[in-house]
């Protein structure tokens, strides 16, 4: 009987962890050469890296490290076609952030959904 109750304190353990994940949701916008490719949105866990691909030759991944200050820093990379992008960067929640790169740029906004 007591494999059975830490079993199951365990397994509540673990499945209370998942839910303390922070979450965001994280829009954003992709041009090349001055035109809007994509707009994917995700939903993303802190400190998890997230990915989108598209069959128009667009690929998109990122992480979202939290910070104490209602910012967060992103580290993507963005491809488009056969040109990649890599930026890295600090974001305040709620506002539009955007970061250009010879003929490529990005606009991003990263919300709080839960913690």
């Amino acid at each position: 009987m007591k494999i059975k109750a830490s079993l199951l304190v365990t397994t509540l353990l673990a499945s209370a962890s998942c839910f303390a994940a922070d979450t965001y949701q994280v829009s954003t916008s992709v041009y090349s050469q001055g035109k809007r490719v994509a707009a994917p949105a995700m939903m993303v866990e802190a400190d998890k890296m997230a990915s989108i691909t598209m069959d128009i030759g667009f690929s998109y991944t990122l992480t979202v490290t939290p910070n104490q200050d209602e910012t967060a820093d992103v580290v993507a990379v963005v491809t488009v076609g056969d040109s990649t992008i890599h930026p890295s960067f600090t974001v305040t929640y709620g506002k539009e952030a955007t970061i250009a790169i010879a003929e490529q740029k990005l606009t991003l906004m990263i919300n709080k959904i839960s913690s």
